[in-house]
């Protein structure tokens, strides 16, 4: 049974990974962002009423900040409510214990309260956001994808998809490339040329739109070039949401 939902799984991402080429940005990105909301919906219906998984968000402190305001446009107001109730409860108890266990100032040397000052921050109500429950989940989505990427570029077809696409964005690319260098040299070199057609087209739509911002070209017909900032902030920053 896990070998047919695993064949499953890697054939809905290698649909998807292919319309994604047919779109601008990094395909990854764009499945990535497709995968996560249905585990935003999950969280909010059923995993936020895991006993084991509030205890958890209480360690962490929460989600990191990207994926708090994504959860903040959902309707969440009360299971956030939760959680930061259970979070902040917590955050106070340990500001009270040391409150409380604090040595009187006069006693102390500047120094020797700096550093407990530093020790408390860090260690009693520190976010732990590189834990955060979203940002594992991402992880394990975007592993899976590269691997199911690389594969797809086994046929002609799909390097030529990729080819006439706006390309991965340099995370996704390096990750990509690193994934297959490992374990699928062909699929690395097949990658590597790829990413290079892409880039170099949109450096050149870029050069174009720089070009036609100069008074002396201002009279020329302007084209799909206007929007290729747009494009090289995909391919360097990835698409919105993602991180």
């Amino acid at each position: 049974m896990k070998e047919n939902k695993d064949q499953s799984t890697r054939s809905r991402d290698s649909d998807a990974l292919r319309a994604a080429l047919f779109r601008e940005g990094c395909a990854v990105c764009a499945v990535i962002l497709e995968n996560m909301q249905p585990i935003m919906d999950s969280w909010q219906y059923e995993d936020f009423t895991n006993v084991d998984h509030r205890h958890e968000l209480i360690r962490t402190r929460g989600f990191c900040a990207m994926h708090t305001w994504q959860l903040a446009q959902l309707p969440t107001s009360f299971q956030l409510g939760v959680v930061y109730r259970e979070v902040l409860t917590e955050v106070v108890g340990v500001l009270e214990r040391e409150r409380q266990s604090a040595e009187p100032t006069k006693k102390r040397t500047f120094m020797g309260r700096r550093k407990s000052q530093l020790a408390s921050n860090s260690n009693g109500v520190r976010p732990r956001f590189e834990q955060c429950y979203f940002c594992q989940a991402r992880e394990r989505i975007e592993a899976r994808l590269i691997d199911t990427f690389v594969g797809l570029l086994h046929t002609p077809e799909n390097r030529d998809r990729m080819s006439q696409s706006t390309g991965l964005c340099l995370l996704h690319f390096t990750q990509a490339r690193a994934w297959a260098e490992e374990r699928d040299a062909e699929g690395a070199r097949y990658l590597l040329d790829c990413q290079y057609v892409c880039l170099k087209r949109v450096l050149g739509e870029v050069e174009e739109l720089v070009r036609k911002h100069d008074y002396r070209f201002k009279n020329e017909a302007r084209g799909d070039e206007m929007t290729s900032w747009r494009r090289a902030a995909e391919v360097c920053a990835g698409l919105p949401g993602v991180r």
